[in-house]
C-alpha cells in the first residue's frame, strides 16, 4: 500500500518508518525542494540517520516536495500541524486543502495533530470544498486521533 506522509519533523519519520516496515511503500512530502534535494542525496540530520538507517536501503520509502507525485496512488495520507509555525489549526487546513486540491483516488486522511479541538468536521468541509472546485466525485474519509500510529 502506499501511503503519503506530509513532513519530516521526527514523529512523522518514526511513523513512516514502522510502516514502511510493515511493508508499505511510504513518501514522505515536504515543500522545501533544497531540503528534498539534500536528503535525496544524502545529507540527513543525526536523528534523521539514526532513525532511516536501515529502511532507506530498502527503497520503501521515498521523499518529494511534489504533493501530486505523492498523492497518486496513495490509499492513505498523514496530515498534522507544522512543528515549526503556531499557526495549529491554519496548518492543518492548509494541508487538508493541499490534499483536496492533488488527490487522485479515495484517500483516508489521518490528521493526527495534537490541537485540543475536534478537527474532524473542519477537515472534511476543507478537502471537499477543494474537490467541489475540480468538479471531482472522489471520496475520502477522515480519521482524527492524535496518536493513531503515533511511533
Amino acid at each position: 500500500m502506499k501511503i503519503s506522509v506530509m513532513g519530516i519533523d521526527q514523529s512523522e519519520l518514526m511513523s513512516g518508518k514502522a510502516l514502511a516496515e510493515m511493508g508499505n511503500e511510504v513518501i514522505y512530502i515536504c515543500k522545501d525542494d533544497r531540503r528534498i534535494d539534500n536528503i535525496k542525496r544524502g545529507y540527513f540530520t543525526d536523528s534523521e540517520k539514526e532513525i532511516l538507517k536501515n529502511v532507506h536501503k530498502k527503497r520503501s520509502i521515498d521523499f518529494t516536495a511534489d504533493l501530486r507525485e505523492a498523492l497518486e496512488g496513495s490509499s492513505m495520507c498523514f496530515i498534522s500541524e507544522n512543528n515549526h509555525e503556531n499557526s495549529g489549526l491554519f496548518s492543518i487546513l492548509a494541508n487538508a486543502r493541499d490534499v483536496g486540491a492533488n488527490m487522485s483516488n479515495h484517500t483516508f486522511i489521518i490528521d493526527r495533530s495534537t490541537l485540543p479541538i475536534n478537527r474532524r468536521e473542519q477537515i472534511k468541509e476543507t478537502v471537499q470544498t477543494e474537490l467541489d472546485k475540480r468538479s471531482s466525485t472522489l471520496t475520502f474519509e477522515v480519521i482524527s486521533d492524535s496518536s493513531f500510529l503515533r511511533a
